[in-house]
């Protein structure tokens, strides 16, 4: 017999996915989620952008980088076998000005040094191909990012 009780304070995306692998992981456990809002993922979780983030900022071989990666991929496998709607998408990192190419620079090297492939150096001409009204001198495309419907997945 399986005793585990389990209280999760906050019933948004957080909240929500550690009840999820709590439950896979002890089938038999009691977890209830404590929630101010009037229904799950209706604070943070539904107003954000709904962006799903691949590792490009973060520090190599961080816990965080390590995460990303691992979650975009979970998530967008979750977002599948639910019917969720989502999308990678991929997005465009625009450097406005000559003053910010080298941060630009040193955010591709951090990517890749995150694992992520396929990363994209634009010129103006290029990223308008893309996204015709953007401005700036430079962009760096990366591929792996994506969107998802937060509200639904927390539905």
């Amino acid at each position: 017999m399986n005793s585990r009780k389990v209280i999760i304070v906050g019933g948004g995306i957080v909240g929500l996915a550690a009840a999820y692998r709590l439950r896979e992981r002890f089938p038999g456990a009691r977890i209830t989620i404590l929630e101010k809002e009037s229904g799950l993922g209706q604070h943070q979780t539904g107003h954000n952008s709904g962006v799903l983030h691949c590792g490009l900022y973060y520090k190599p071989g961080s816990a965080r980088a390590r995460l990303a990666v691992c979650g975009i991929r979970q998530m967008v496998a979750f977002c599948r076998e639910n019917a969720i709607p989502h999308e990678i998408c991929g997005k465009l990192v625009v450097a406005a000005d000559q003053s910010e190419v080298p941060r630009l620079r040193a955010l591709e090297e951090r990517g890749k040094a995150n694992g992520l492939e396929g990363l994209q150096w634009l010129e103006p001409a290029a990223m308008c191909e893309i996204e015709p009204h953007v401005g700036g001198v430079a962009a760096l495309r990366v591929p792996q990012e994506g969107i998802a419907d937060y509200p639904r997945v927390c539905a």
